[in-house]
């Protein structure tokens, strides 16, 4: 299998969400190749539109994107490992977000929920997936917008795995709680490769918090 992560991380390979994505391939028994968002050349998207109206699906600004696009196109599966900055995606991951406008064409639908979309130029089997490492003990009031921009960009099918506490992962002392985590995401990782899910019991595993909240908030704080 032909994965393809895009880590969306200022802290590169010591991010901890990567510590997260790293034994979710294990489990899956596959080696990944890998996108730096911080250290790819990726410029703002202009909004000049010539990606839909004068050279479609080509953008007119000469950088890494172009190469990136063909990459996730020619990717079986596609891992966004990202942190959560701001209830979304830090800034070098955003830009790569908005410059795939070229997958995309002019024209807007209806979804049949009461939205509008733009359908695709052309059919795209790659699958994709969302690693996300969260700073706070919590999912309400946290995840929310990540998860409405991931559902209308790509799909509410896609598997999702949000850790919370992620800063444990990178936290000496806290080294057997993130064992033990670390452990259920190669458990997922084996269960996507095997059925193209993650089992509930095994995503309840992964959505809990390593410790209780008001505990890691008062070790937060304390730090």
């Amino acid at each position: 299998m032909k994965i393809l992560v895009i880590n969306g991380s200022p802290n590169g390979e010591r991010s901890s969400t990567m510590h997260v994505t790293r034994a979710f391939v294990e489990g899956m028994g596959e080696t990944f190749d890998i996108i730096d968002s911080l250290r790819a050349d990726v410029k703002p998207c202009l909004g000049c539109f010539s990606c839909w109206m004068k050279t479609p699906g080509k953008c007119v600004q000469n950088d890494d994107m172009a190469q990136i696009l063909e990459r996730l196109l020619d990717s079986d599966l596609v891992i966004l490992s990202t942190p959560l900055y701001c209830y979304s995606v830090p800034s070098s991951l955003k830009a790569i977000y908005d410059r795939l406008i070229p997958l995309g064409t002019q024209e807007q639908i209806e979804d049949g929920e009461g939205g509008t979309y733009h359908p695709g130029r052309q059919a795209i089997n790659t699958k994709i997936m969302l690693i996300c490492g969260c700073g706070f003990p919590n999912r309400e009031n946290n995840i929310e917008a990540m998860d409405f921009q991931f559902d209308r960009m790509f799909s509410k099918d896609c598997p999702r795995i949000y850790t919370l506490e992620a800063p444990l992962l990178n936290t000496p002392e806290a080294k057997p709680l993130a064992d033990n985590y670390l452990g259920y995401a190669r458990k997922a990782g084996a269960e996507y490769k095997a059925n193209g899910i993650i089992s509930p019991e095994t995503q309840a595993l992964l959505d809990a918090p390593m410790l209780p909240p008001e505990l890691y908030r008062q070790r937060a704080n304390g730090s």
